[in-house]
């Protein structure tokens, strides 16, 4: 197994798994696990009856997207942003406008919807990826503010307040995805394909140049990585696929309102990431699974979502740091960054 050279907090050197990103390194026993949760996914809508929990395993599905593009964006370059609901928006947004009122079929949209949003998040990336910290969260806050009310005022185009109704189900061949049973599958693939794409990224030449950069940008920059390029990139990967879990979310729904990307959302999905381990693509599934049908679970005492949702990041981060599929390589990088 290839490996690479680390400094730990003594000074001497010592070996990490060149593989970062949360796969297991016998590729063997790693493509018959996966291959194997695959097949349980396949027949899992038909065991299951009860309609209210498949409509909880189709926001997993929506959740887990939007969570593996922003641990592709925080996992692996550290870059914190807050606005990741506004490219879920502007997906959305975009389908329902397209479908809605100009007719258009769904999987052609979605394509448009990826596009526009990786424009968007390369726009935003260009003064994003020259700032750190603070500042990093400010700017990607402020945008998801500002979208959210751009929508909210803008009547003619995206309905204002009361958002955009009507937006007619996907249809393949003529076949139209109407239930659950259909969602669920829709969902499923458009996870996989997430999670295949951002799994080959992060195991190319572009992941190891992010992975790179994570670790230490300085001495990345000094080796001859373009590091203001892959940060870039990075980030407009990342919100690219926000547009995809929109766009899901809009057809699935049927209808959409600037009250489903707020802040509150971002938060979420940043906890997800947190929950289920910073640069492991695996723990985003995972996270995003605990946190909803923990929600769910205690859906009776909603008041206290919150701090249902911080109780569960707090225990956790106390048993795991690095998260439940989380890499120690990454909590190690942290701190030798502080």
């Amino acid at each position: 197994m290839s490996t690479k050279i680390l400094v730990n907090e003594k000074g001497l050197p010592e070996t990490l798994p060149a593989n970062e990103t949360g796969y297991l390194s016998n590729k063997r026993t790693g493509i018959l696990i996966y291959a194997s949760l695959f097949a349980v996914s396949l027949f899992l809508p038909v065991m299951i009856t009860n309609e209210y929990i498949l409509r909880i395993i189709i926001m997993v599905w929506i959740y887990s997207i939007l969570a593996l593009g922003l641990n592709f964006i925080v996992g692996f370059t550290g870059l914190l942003s807050f606005g990741h609901a506004a490219f879920y928006g502007i997906g959305s947004y975009v389908t329902a406008i397209l479908m809605a009122q100009y007719g258009f079929n769904f999987f052609p949209v979605l394509a448009v919807s990826w596009g526009v949003t990786f424009i968007f998040g390369f726009l935003l990336g260009l003064p994003v990826v020259r700032i750190r910290g603070d500042y990093l969260v400010l700017v990607t806050l402020a945008f998801g503010e500002i979208f959210r009310l751009v929508m909210q005022g803008w009547q003619s185009l995206a309905g204002g307040q009361m958002g955009i109704v009507g937006i007619p189900p996907p249809s393949i061949f003529g076949f139209r995805i109407i239930s659950n049973f259909h969602f669920y599958y829709l969902g499923l693939a458009l996870t996989v394909f997430t999670f295949a794409v951002l799994g080959f990224l992060a195991n190319s030449k572009i992941g190891r140049a992010m992975i790179a950069i994570r670790e230490d940008e300085l001495a990345a920059s000094a080796m001859g990585i373009n590091t203001a390029f892959y940060k870039l990139l990075n980030f407009a990967i990342g919100t690219g696929f926000a547009g995809i879990a929109g766009s899901f979310l809009a057809v699935y729904l049927s209808a959409i309102a600037p009250s489903n990307f707020t802040l509150g959302e971002s938060v979420l999905m940043i906890v997800m990431v947190i929950v289920g381990g910073m640069g492991s693509l695996p723990g985003s599934i995972v996270g995003a699974a605990v946190l909803l049908f923990a929600t769910e679970l205690f859906r009776s005492v909603y008041q206290y979502r919150l701090l249902i949702i911080g109780l569960i990041m707090v225990v956790v981060l106390l048993w795991r740091p690095q998260g439940i599929m989380g890499l120690e390589a990454w909590q190690r990088s942290k701190k030798k960054r502080s």
